[in-house]
C-alpha cells in the first residue's frame, strides 16, 4: 500500500558526504529529475510528480523523495557507485526484495521499476520504490545526537521483539546453494554467484575456501603498524596476513552443515536500515545491497547487537571470568541474551536462528571474517586457536 501521509517534517534526514569521488553533490547533477518524474507518473495512473527537496544518503546511494498530487510519496534511490560489481548487487538486490515480499511478511518497500544499466533516460541507475513513512531506528528520537546511535533503554523491548520476529523469517529463508539471489524469468528463484569470489557454491567448504582466496585485508603493512602504535603490532600483523590462509586449511571444519540448506542472511542488518514507529516497532526493513545465502555459521545478531569475541579483543578488558569490564559492554551482553529469548519466542518448529545465536564459534568466525574485510586490527590468531581447539 502506497503512503499517502505527507510526513516528511518528521524525517530527520541530511547529506553525508563520505569522499570525492561520485560525491553527492556530483551525482545529483547528473540525474535526469525530469524524466525520473515522468516515469514515476507513468507507473501511477499519469498522476503529477515532483521532486522534493528532502534529500538523504548513505555510502552508496542517494535518496531523494517524489510526491504525487495526490499525497502520495516514492523513494528515487540513486547509485553513487556503478561498478560492474555495484550493479550486480542492485540487481540481486531487487530479486531478494522480490523473493522476501512473495514469501514473508517481513515488511520492506515496494519496488515499482529499477535501471542497472548506466546509460538510461534518467542518467544513472536507480530504483524507485515506496516510501515508509518513519525514520530509521538510528535517526529516531532525536537521532545520533540525542543518543549516540543506540537504542533509548526505554524502546529496547519492543525494538528487538519487533526485529527478532523479522530476523526468524529471514533465516527461514534456504537454499540449497551459498550466493545472491536471482529470479528467474519463470518467475522462480534461484542462486547465483557473488559478483566478488564467484559461485554459487555447493558446500561451506567451498564457499570459505574461495572467500579465503580472493578476501584481502584493506590496509598496508605501513598503515597497521601506524595504528598499532605501542602494541603488539608483530604478532597482529602476523595475524592478519596469515588469516585467509588459516581459514582455507580448516575450511572443510568451520561448518557442521556442510551441505546446507543455506539461509538468506541481510549483509548490513544495523538500525540505520531498520525503519520504525514512535514505538520502536519496525515498520521496514531497507538497503539489501549484498544480501545473500550463507553457510550457518554466518548467522549472527543484527550489528546493534555485534559484540567482540574475547579472545579477539584485550585481555586487561576483561576480569577473572572473562565478563567485560566495560558497564556498555556488560549491557550489550545482556541485551543479546535477551533477543535470543524474543528469537526464541518466535520461531515455531524451526529453532535454526536461536542455535546459530547461541553457536560461539560461529559467531566468532562471523566476526572475524566481517571484520578482516573492514580493515579492523586484532587478534585474528587467537580466535582461529579457540576454533581449533573447539575441533
Amino acid at each position: 500500500m502506497l503512503s499517502k501521509q505527507p510526513l516528511i517534517n518528521i524525517l530527520n534526514w541530511k547529506i553525508v558526504e563520505y569522499g570525492p569521488i561520485n560525491s553527492v553533490q556530483q551525482v545529483g547533477q547528473q540525474v535526469n529529475w525530469g524524466n525520473l518524474c515522468q516515469l514515476a507518473s507513468g507507473l501511477n495512473n499519469g498522476l503529477p510528480c515532483i521532486i522534493l527537496d528532502k534529500t538523504t544518503n548513505g555510502l552508496h546511494n542517494l535518496i531523494r523523495l517524489l510526491q504525487f498530487s495526490d499525497q502520495t510519496q516514492w523513494i528515487a534511490r540513486i547509485n553513487l557507485r556503478r561498478s560492474t560489481n555495484d550493479l550486480a548487487k542492485l540487481r540481486s538486490e531487487v530479486d531478494t526484495m522480490r523473493l522476501i515480499k512473495d514469501r514473508t511478511d517481513i515488511p520492506i518497500p515496494r519496488v515499482f521499476a529499477y535501471e542497472v544499466n548506466k546509460e538510461n533516460p534518467i542518467g544513472a541507475p536507480y530504483i524507485l520504490m515506496e516510501f515508509l513513512p518513519g525514520n530509521t531506528a538510528m535517526d529516531a528520537a532525536g537521532g545520533y545526537e540525542v543518543h549516540k546511535g543506540r537504542i533509548p533503554l526505554a524502546h529496547c523491548p519492543n525494538f528487538y521483539r519487533s526485529v527478532a520476529h523479522c530476523h526468524v523469517q529471514l533465516t527461514a529463508l534456504r537454499f540449497p546453494r551459498i550466493g545472491t539471489v536471482i529470479r528467474r524469468e519463470d518467475g522462480e528463484y534461484d542462486i547465483g554467484p557473488f559478483p566478488d569470489i564467484g559461485g554459487p557454491f555447493d558446500t561451506a567448504t567451498s564457499f570459505f575456501e574461495a572467500w579465503a582466496e580472493h578476501t584481502k585485508f584493506p590496509l598496508e603493512k605501513d598503515e597497521i603498524l601506524l595504528r598499532m602504535g605501542q602494541g603488539p603490532a608483530d604478532q597482529v600483523l602476523t595475524a592478519i596476513n596469515e588469516f585467509p590462509s588459516r581459514i582455507k586449511g580448516m575450511a572443510s571444519q568451520l561448518s557442521y552443515n556442510d551441505h546446507g540448506p543455506f539461509p538468506i542472511c541481510h549483509a548490513d542488518f544495523f538500525h540505520s536500515n531498520i525503519i520504525v514507529k514512535e514505538n520502536f516497532e519496525v515498520l521496514g526493513i531497507i538497503d539489501w545491497e549484498g544480501a545473500c545465502t550463507v553457510p550457518l555459521e554466518l548467522i549472527t545478531f543484527p550489528r546493534f547487537l555485534n559484540a567482540m569475541p574475547v579472545s579477539f579483543d584485550s585481555p586487561g578488558n576483561y576480569d577473572e571470568d572473562k565478563q567485560p569490564l566495560d558497564e556498555e559492554e556488560k549491557q550489550r551482553w545482556k541485551d543479546r541474551e535477551e533477543y535470543v529469548q524474543m528469537v526464541k519466542l518466535a520461531e515455531n518448529k524451526d529453532s535454526v536462528l536461536s542455535k546459530c545465536l547461541s553457536n560461539e564459534k560461529g559467531l566468532a568466525l562471523a566476526y572475524c571474517m566481517t571484520t578482516y574485510e573492514a580493515g579492523k586490527l586484532g587478534f585474528y590468531d587467537k580466535v582461529l586457536a579457540e576454533l581449533e581447539k573447539a575441533d
